[in-house]
């Protein structure tokens, strides 16, 4: 049991980084999908992936020296299925009442079915899996915890330094089917999947700050890749002239021609405004947005432009717009200066799909009573 103990908390000291790890490809992929990043599904997926490192550890763990997987016997694979049976009925034999239950082969047999039960139980509530979906699943999975072993860790060791066993295979997979089946028991106070989905893009279709923050984030990342790009293959030696123009292309032409930058395209949100000259004001809003407050102090400070009255003025001006940005990002809902100049906006992209199905459902239901109103008429 001891040896359990350090496996998970192992797997929950290694968690936080690979959390870390996963968490911008996993907003990403939220975002794109649904607009929005819903706490009841990140808690579903975080623990999903919890639990698969747990799992991992619990197979691998302890990890021995190289010296003493040299010095143990060669471990012979057990290929004979079902061999565990006659294990529980020579233990049952050995070990008379309660003594059985605390034989090795039958904890043995309980925590490899135990360790597959979650993974049966997340397939069916969250990713919608069949039945036989799961008996395959949970197959692979055990399959690659076997190999895992077999191979000594992938060849990190000379030989296997864990007995790979058919019956694993067979425990296992019984253990995803039965999770399979007490899901429903297990999940009765959870929001179906569908619920999940149907929050999700509810929520998507509002512009979060956090979503917007991401698509900044990404810009960043893909304009200062270009930047680099065409610094190194043009002869041109003025960085700071090659600097503005790309800011020009990338964040004032490329949005207003598309209303989206990169970052943008990927969370699914596109820039919009009420005034009548859209594209103008698209324009103007960049041009405020990226020249004035985002890359203005690095053009002011180039320039020099701080030893003035005016540098000063600029100075509170962008101290002002940040304090701002800040108290947006902590929940305060109020316009940006230059939104309010342009009469921009960010809006979403994202559309559920089961609109478009329930409009056409409206309009069959709108076309039948004016089939079923004329017919009334006529009579």
């Amino acid at each position: 049991m001891e040896i359990y103990l350090e496996s998970i908390k192992t797997a929950f000291l290694i968690f936080p980084f690979l959390a870390f790890l996963v968490t911008i490809p996993y907003l990403l992929f939220e975002y794109h999908k649904y607009g929005s990043v819903p706490l009841i599904r990140s808690s579903i997926v975080y623990t999903f992936i919890l639990y698969l490192l747990t799992a991992y550890f619990l197979v691998i763990l302890p990890l021995p020296s190289k010296e003493e997987v040299l010095a143990m016997p060669s471990k012979v694979p057990q290929l004979i299925p079902f061999s565990f049976i006659n294990d529980f009925i020579t233990s049952l034999k050995e070990n008379q009442g309660l003594s059985f239950f605390t034989s090795p082969i039958v904890y043995t047999t309980l925590f490899n079915i135990a360790i597959t039960m979650p993974f049966g139980i997340y397939l069916r509530y969250y990713f919608k899996k069949k039945w036989y979906q799961v008996i395959i699943d949970t197959f692979l999975l055990s399959l690659f915890f076997e190999i895992t072993q077999l191979t000594g860790l992938y060849g990190i060791y000379d030989k296997a330094y864990r007995l790979f066993d058919v019956d694993d295979l067979i425990i296992n997979t019984l253990g995803g089917v039965l999770g399979y089946i007490i899901t429903p028991i297990v999940t009765i106070f959870l929001p179906n999947r569908d619920k999940i989905d149907e929050l999700s893009y509810k929520n998507g279709k509002n512009v979060s700050i956090y979503r917007r923050c991401l698509a900044f984030i990404i810009d960043i990342f893909v304009f200062a890749t270009l930047l680099f790009i065409i610094i190194t293959i043009t002869s041109f030696n003025n960085t700071f002239i090659i600097f503005i123009i790309t800011i020009f292309i990338y964040y004032i032409i490329i949005p207003t021609i598309t209303k989206k930058t990169v970052g943008k395209y990927i969370v699914k949100i596109k820039l919009t405004s009420s005034n009548k000259y859209e594209t103008i004001s698209i324009f103007l809003r960049q041009i405020l947005l990226y020249y004035i407050f985002i890359f203005g102090p690095i053009i002011v400070i180039h320039l020099n432009l701080l030893t003035n009255i005016l540098g000063v003025f600029y100075l509170i001006i962008i101290i002002t717009f940040y304090l701002k940005a800040f108290l947006r990002f902590i929940g305060l809902k109020k316009e940006f200066f230059y939104e309010k100049i342009t009469k921009t906006k960010n809006i979403s992209t994202i559309t559920y799909k089961n609109e478009s199905s329930q409009s056409d459902k409206n309009m069959i239901n709108y076309n039948k009573e004016e089939v079923e109103e004329t017919n009334e008429n006529r009579d």
